[in-house]
């Protein structure tokens, strides 16, 4: 199972999020002039690429939402409801708990 952001879903999230937020982050490889495919734990330093586990995305989301991350045999389901206004409810569906916490943050972004 997927246990981190991707290096796209990663780049993604560092316009977005607080680079703070991320408790992992990608190397960067200097000779290669890419970024490395597994990420190092640790927080975020310069020329770093920040990295999310599912722990920091659901507290990115948890933030200012109730949250419910569930499996319905199918897919991967995240249901959030703003503390202040029940009536601003959101579900996104997606392969793995990761990639629903991003593609929730991304529609939250809109």
């Amino acid at each position: 199972m997927k246990s981190y952001t991707d290096l796209e879903q990663s780049k993604k999230l560092g316009e977005i999020l607080s680079k703070e937020s991320a408790d992992l982050s990608y190397d960067w490889f200097v000779i290669g002039k890419e970024y490395s495919s597994i990420p190092l734990c640790r927080k975020y330093i310069d020329d770093e690429l920040p990295c999310w586990s599912l722990a920091a995305l659901l507290n990115v989301i948890n933030t200012n939402y109730y949250t419910t991350l569930y499996h319905d045999g199918v897919a991967w389901n995240i249901d959030i409801i703003h503390h202040d206004n029940d009536k601003d409810k959101h579900n996104v569906y997606a392969n793995t708990p990761i990639d629903a916490c991003v593609e929730m943050i991304l529609k939250l972004n809109e």
